[in-house]
């Protein structure tokens, strides 16, 4: 029975945890799954077009949400709001 509260308790935590990452993410406008410049810009006023390329990890020439993401867990980027 512990074990199985346990498992429903971090089972929980973690639903949770993705919400919350998922409601500080900062609108994709356009829906493409590329966050431009000028999108991060809306909540992150300050960005620069240089900290901007820095958060392209794979140099494929755009930012999407697992880079956004990442920049966020690491400090670069802070939740809106």
């Amino acid at each position: 029975m512990t074990r199985l509260m346990l498992a429903l308790g971090l089972t929980a935590m973690t639903a949770s945890l993705a919400s919350a990452q998922e409601a500080a993410m900062p609108e994709d406008t356009d829906g493409d799954g590329i966050y431009a410049l000028e999108e991060l810009q809306t909540a992150h006023p300050e960005l620069t077009a240089e900290v901007y390329a820095t958060l392209d990890s794979n140099g494929d020439g755009n930012v999407d949400a697992a880079e956004v993401a990442a920049a966020m867990e690491a400090g670069v980027l802070m939740a809106p709001g």
